[in-house]
């Protein structure tokens, strides 16, 4: 398909879509004829209205009104239709409303509140539990609640209360005010990419009583301005938006979409299928008792230094991971193994010991059973003889034992790296990584660039998958030609092809988050040079290259090379486990923060309003011990917290009256209540 072709597709693509958007906006003022009826237009002076807002905003957000001090508009324009105001696109040549800014911004408003977009989680039903973490216990439990009080869900009507609400395009404002008028937003997100739009809204629409409206309701609002350097930037920021206003609330949450524009309606799709991103990774309680029990022994393991080699910033790395696309570059692999320091990935290692590939060094960041389990069932003592595992401070003491010669690195965020770095004191710090997860992929990236190699190439990371294989063929996860069943197909997304932008591959909720902390950690660090020769996912900010492109040349001495970096990389200093003696002493206030939390919950509550803000209460409760001793509280139960509090929120929202929403509620929060007993017993257990 030719780049015309493209074009004129594209283009009328488009035009379908605003044609789309015509027939919605005809048909509302149809439905809605009735209420248009007793419809009041504001009626006020222009000029008047821009001053009152140019206060306003110079109190509330000052960068906005010096922006608008001296502003030029480029793009968009007030006009009058038939004596009504309207605004005018002077590149499309079209009007942005139907027929006038105040009733159509009125009847849309109208149509959403009767059908609202709504993003929320799917929290499955898992028939049969294969561990026995407290954690999936519950919420499995909680799930099934769930599952049930929404099918008795007969409507699903805007609610009074919104819990957070993304509002895409401000054109002239007035949906806001509607919005605001007749309901209370706990945590509001707008975006305008036109600065146009919103400079024109100053005169259109009272917005120093919106922001007195959010005032009075203690509504968080973030405003969001121009056009971002990618689609999914918005994604990108929202997910940081939600971090501040609490990731829980993005369990459920509303997304309105005003106007139509090629741009804006891009990026709502694009949000629209990036949201679920932002209720991974949680984390949960079990999940942070193992990372403890792990680290406490693990410290006879090496370290890996806090600062980057700067001499090993040329050196050509080839990171290796288990994608499908594998197969199909390992020849060249095999032929140009001595060209660069080989990292491979998870599962990765059992297809290269098929082939017969040694890598340098092995990556490893799961800290269950199964990762030992894995590695052991293709042990062999002379392959793992020489491979230097680069692994974190979480993973099983006797996935370590393995390899002769190891380094671990720290993750930050856990419960026992707090702890440990807590009881440091003065004693310089080993490396802290970050973007380390959900896949190995992202945690051999993160050792990468905390170890100081900039020149990476990718192989077999693939994010995903193109047909039915969706691992290397030679890998644990397939015997010979069948399937062995370790992974299943889950497939809801798709993600650009690396090779060809018509391209897509599919995927699932963890490759497609690991695919968005690739795409952060390379926005957060541009010194790293990143190519991609996986045919799998895109990723922005590594260059998609073939292997029959790639130049190299191979590393003089290379063994020596290697044996050079695996010991420098080391740290020097000496550290003990001394710092867990807190835990112990720690329990009483453990136990009395998850009775204040089962308190809480277990009132009867008297609104919607007032629930949300005790769930928000509690989440910042946790963020509070920032900066004391009980720092490490926060990672031990911000995932159950996150992950619950989500739960609970779909159940306030599983029934269109809020007295039989409150009494949902209550049951689901009463199975949280029983869960937060169950973390009590088994951590006094453990530790009292």
């Amino acid at each position: 398909m030719n780049d015309l072709t493209l074009a004129i597709n594209e283009k009328l693509n488009e035009l379908e879509r605003y044609q789309a958007f015509l027939q919605s906006q005809i048909e509302n003022r149809n439905k809605y004829e009735a209420a248009l009826k007793d419809f009041v237009r504001p009626d006020f002076d222009l000029e008047k209205m821009f001053q009152s807002n140019m206060q306003a905003f110079e109190h509330t957000y000052p960068d906005i009104y010096n922006a608008f001090l001296n502003y030029q508009l480029t793009r968009f324009e007030l006009h009058m239709d038939d004596g009504n105001v309207n605004i005018y696109d002077t590149e499309k040549k079209v009007s942005l409303y139907k027929q006038d800014v105040y009733q159509d911004s009125y009847v849309q408003y109208l149509g959403f509140q009767e059908k609202p977009s709504v993003l929320s989680n799917k929290f499955s039903v898992r028939e049969k539990l294969t561990d026995d973490f407290i954690h999936s216990q519950f919420l499995n439990e909680l799930a099934v609640t769930l599952k049930a009080q929404n099918e008795q869900k007969k409507n699903n009507r805007l609610p009074k209360v919104i819990p957070s609400l993304m509002l895409m395009g401000v054109g002239s404002g007035y949906h806001i005010q509607s919005f605001l008028t007749d309901h209370i937003v706990k945590k509001l997100y707008i975006y305008e990419p036109h600065s146009d739009l919103l400079y024109l809204s100053l005169f259109l629409t009272d917005w120093a009583t919106i922001f007195e409206q959010l005032n009075s309701n203690n509504t968080e609002l973030h405003f969001s301005i121009g056009e971002f350097d990618s689609e999914l930037g918005v994604s990108k920021e929202v997910e940081s938006v939600f971090q501040r206003f609490g990731r829980f609330f993005s369990g459920y949450t509303f997304l309105y979409k005003h106007y139509h524009d090629d741009y804006l309606d891009r990026v709502t799709k694009q949000l629209s299928v990036q949201f679920v991103g932002n209720i991974l990774g949680f984390g949960f309680y079990d999940d942070a008792i193992l990372s403890i029990e792990n680290f406490s022994k693990n410290f006879d393991v090496p370290f890996l230094r806090p600062d980057s080699l700067d001499e090993l910033k040329d050196v050509p790395v080839y990171l290796i991971a288990n994608g499908p696309s594998l197969d199909k570059d390992i020849q060249w692999l095999m032929e140009h193994q001595g060209n660069a320091v080989i990292i491979s990935c998870g599962t990765a290692l059992s297809a290269l010991y098929k082939y017969g590939l040694k890598p340098d060094f092995h990556c490893e960041m799961e800290r269950c059973q199964v990762t030992h389990d894995v590695l052991a069932s293709f042990y062999d003592e002379e392959f793992f003889s020489g491979i230097t595992l680069l692994a974190l401070n979480t993973v099983l003491p006797s996935v370590f034992a393995m390899f002769e010669n190891k380094v671990q690195g720290v993750k930050w965020g856990e419960a026992s790296s707090k702890l440990f770095a807590q009881g440091l004191g003065l004693q310089e710090k080993p490396a802290l990584l970050v973007y380390c997860n959900p896949t190995v992929s992202n945690c051999a990236l993160a050792f990468c660039e905390k170890i100081g190699f900039t020149d990476i190439t990718l192989f077999g990371v693939d994010m995903g998958y193109k047909s039915e294989q969706h691992h290397s063929k030679n890998s644990v996860y397939y015997k010979g030609e069948q399937d062995s069943g370790l992974y299943k197909h889950k497939a809801k997304y798709k993600l650009k092809g690396n090779f060809d932008n018509d391209s897509f591959v599919e995927t699932d909720e963890i490759f497609k988050y690991s695919h968005s902390v690739l795409e952060r950690t390379l926005a957060k660090n541009p010194h790293l040079k990143v190519k991609n020769c996986s045919d799998g996912a895109y990723v922005e900010g590594a260059k998609p290259t073939q292997t029959n492109s790639l130049v190299s040349a191979a590393i003089e001495n290379k063994a020596e090379l290697v044996l050079h970096i695996a010991d420098t990389i080391k740290s020097s200093e000496t550290y003990t486990s001394d710092a867990f003696a807190a835990l112990h002493n720690d329990v009483p206030l453990l136990l009395d923060l998850c009775d204040l939390f089962i308190e809480q919950l277990s009132n009867q509550p008297a609104s919607i309003d007032a629930v949300l803000d005790v769930l928000d209460d509690q989440l910042r409760r946790l963020s509070s011990f920032h900066n004391t001793t009980i720092s490490y509280f926060d990672e031990l139960l911000r995932g159950t917290i996150l992950h619950t509090h989500s739960m609970l929120v779909n159940s306030l929202y599983s029934h269109e009256q809020e007295s039989k929403a409150l009494e949902n509620y209550c049951h689901s929060a009463q199975i949280v209540c029983n869960y937060l007993e169950a973390i009590k017993e088994d951590y006094t257990t453990r530790f009292g």
